[in-house]
């Protein structure tokens, strides 16, 4: 686990880490993904910083990022979570996509319009080739009757360079109007 501390004052010696926006999207309609594409391999870490709404009617959202394109099984993931006053913990191995997406809800369309959920992804050591990729994400959300706080990590079973990150909703419906998405490089 690799914490990204933003240090903004380097005059007394401390150490400064550098954050740039790379791209942003705003969704003006609902969309089907969201994919961040020729992503250059130029820094250290990545950010995804995002606010989220699915379209599903009657019931919630579950977000699903993969990289590269990739949809076979080469994700793992270990989650804590609380939800409704409970404490929940689990990991689990051959998954389809980063993290572990039952737990990555969104408000369903039945929710107040102004209801998302909101999430800082750390992809870290991105275009590193001599190992997988680690992720770790931080998600709230409001459900309206109970929400969930999560903290989960995750691992790429690839050593590829990471250059594309793509977002889809779980069933397979659109991602909301109004939803937002910035890609950050970080560079130590």
């Amino acid at each position: 686990f690799h914490v990204l501390p933003v240090w903004c004052v380097a005059k007394d010696g401390c150490l400064m880490a550098v954050i740039e926006a790379i791209a942003t999207t705003y969704l003006e309609a609902d969309a089907a993904s969201v994919t961040f594409s020729s992503i250059p391999a130029t820094y250290e870490h990545l950010q995804v910083r995002f606010t989220i709404r699915g379209m599903r009617t009657n019931s919630t959202n579950s977000t699903e990022v993969r990289l590269n394109g990739d949809t076979g099984t080469n994700y793992s993931g270990h989650v804590m979570y609380g939800s409704g006053g409970n404490a929940y913990a689990f990991g689990s191995t051959g998954l389809g996509y980063l993290g572990y997406s039952g737990v990555l809800l969104t408000p369903a369309g039945t929710k107040p319009a102004g209801s998302y959920a909101s999430c800082v992804l750390d992809i870290l050591d991105y275009a590193n080739t001599n190992k997988n990729t680690t992720a770790v994400f931080n998600w709230g959300v409001d459900l309206g009757t109970y929400g969930n706080a999560t903290f989960m990590s995750s691992v790429w079973d690839n050593t590829a360079a990471v250059n594309e990150v793509s977002f889809t909703m779980n069933p397979t419906y659109d991602t909301a109007r109004g939803s937002s998405f910035t890609l950050y490089g970080i560079q130590e």
